[in-house]
């Protein structure tokens, strides 16, 4: 999370419209660009059951990233991949990447992925090309 904020932060500052999606379910991506401001995970407004708005679910963070957190499953209830999909699924319903165009859209993914749900932006079409980054931390890929 730290390298992918930080990677948000500089395009930013290079002048990009950039979106961070936190794609795991601490929902703590986005954090230090948000100055730790509240932010309602997607599923979490899903599972509230009310109609979910983009303004509920995002937040702009340092140099303009919009900020969004995936969230995560109830824990002990389905897998953190088909919540993924679920969220981009109502990302995309709520035209995110049109209305707000942006030129990067990273997504941090969690490091123990053990499902297919997080391919989804590739999928879906939605990403064209997909870059890892990890640390040289000993578990990092």
């Amino acid at each position: 999370s730290t390298t992918t904020s930080n990677i948000s932060a500089a395009l930013a500052e290079a002048g990009y419209r950039v979106i961070q999606i936190g794609c795991d379910p601490k929902s703590d991506s986005t954090n230090v660009l948000r100055g730790n401001e509240y932010l309602p995970t997607v599923l979490d407004s899903m599972r509230d059951g009310g109609r979910t708005r983009l303004e509920d679910i995002s937040r702009v963070g340092f140099g303009g990233v919009l900020c969004v957190e995936s969230g995560g499953p109830v824990p002990g209830v389905g897998c953190a991949g088909r919540g993924i999909n679920a969220a981009v699924a109502l990302l995309q319903e709520l035209k995110l990447f049109e209305e707000f165009k942006p030129d990067y859209v990273l997504y941090d993914v969690l490091g123990d992925v053990v499902c297919g749900g997080f391919a989804v932006p590739i999928r879906d079409g939605i990403t064209d090309r997909v870059y890892v980054v990890s640390s040289s931390d000993f578990m990092a890929v």
